[in-house]
């Protein structure tokens, strides 16, 4: 992988429109301290959303496939400190980590970029939400900062607990990602579980996720959660990989239905992203 370093002038994106402001709590900012991903090509590469935004188009260089560079923003927690301490409505901040790099990819061991930022966050107790989104088992290594954090919530992905599938995790790593979310709660993290895209997935799947003790559920599908109707997944590797009608929403509706009624906080798309409760709810 190409790894290129960078001297950002900006780390908080402001939020005005898309995906992340689709609900009645709207994200204010997201925060990727990276371009491109170390998972991209991994099983994850085919059908990740991420690259197909302008993050990743206008930070790589000609002929880069997505999974082939990393572009990373050094000073990525010196910014985040100084946005911080000037901003004036950090009661208000929504704050989404990240919508187009995982904070937890591999290189994060080595650079610990994103725990230099949550240490960053942690001299701040008055934002209304941090979201950090991974599917990476990193994670665990911070968990008891993301709990000193009080506005902080941990997303986990997990899109099936299938581990056959020639698109999707393998079977460990199923395993792994949800054993990680009953440690988070065990260990006072609040929790939420992204069946982001949702594939096919075993009869066994809603059981699994209640008991891991999340404290909510969001599910969506590739037509709704690319931002294009589907689009840009038809353009993906993943539309000639799939063995199913991707475009159809039925196993994703027919998981909401399994799980409505057992739990509390069951969530669909853009408007279940941004749904989760600010401090002052």
């Amino acid at each position: 992988m190409n790894i290129r370093y960078t001297q950002a002038k900006t780390i908080l994106t402001p939020q005005r429109r898309g995906f992340l402001t689709a609900g009645r709590r709207p994200y204010t900012h997201s925060l990727s301290w990276a371009a491109g991903c170390g998972y991209g090509k991994l099983y994850c590469g085919a059908f990740c959303y991420a690259q197909m935004l302008p993050n990743w188009h206008f930070a790589r260089r000609p002929g880069e496939r997505w999974g082939e560079a990393l572009i990373i923003k050094q000073n990525a927690a010196e910014l985040l400190e100084a946005q911080l301490a000037r901003a004036r409505n950090r009661r208000d901040m929504r704050i989404f980590m990240s919508p187009v790099t995982d904070p937890y990819q591999p290189i994060e061991r080595k650079l610990r970029l994103t725990r230099r930022c949550l240490e960053v966050f942690a001299g701040y107790d008055d934002l209304d939400l941090l979201l950090i989104q991974t599917r990476g088992l990193a994670v665990l290594d911070d968990l008891d900062l993301i709990a000193r954090i009080p506005y902080a919530w941990l997303g986990m992905s997990i899109e099936t607990d299938r581990g056959d599938l020639a698109y999707g995790p393998s079977g460990p790593q199923v395993e792994r990602r949800l054993a990680a979310v009953k440690t988070a709660v065990q260990r006072g993290v609040k929790v939420q579980i992204a069946v982001s895209p949702c594939l096919p997935y075993s009869p066994d799947f809603a059981r699994r996720l209640l008991a891991t003790g999340a404290q909510r559920i969001v599910i969506d599908t590739f037509a709704i959660g690319d931002g294009s109707g589907g689009r840009r997944t038809g353009n993906s590797p993943f539309a000639a990989l799939a063995d199913y009608d991707w475009r159809n929403d039925s196993i994703a509706l027919r998981l909401v239905q399994q799980l409505r009624g057992q739990h509390a906080a069951v969530e669909w798309s853009g408007p279940g992203f941004a749904g989760i409760p600010g401090r002052a709810d």
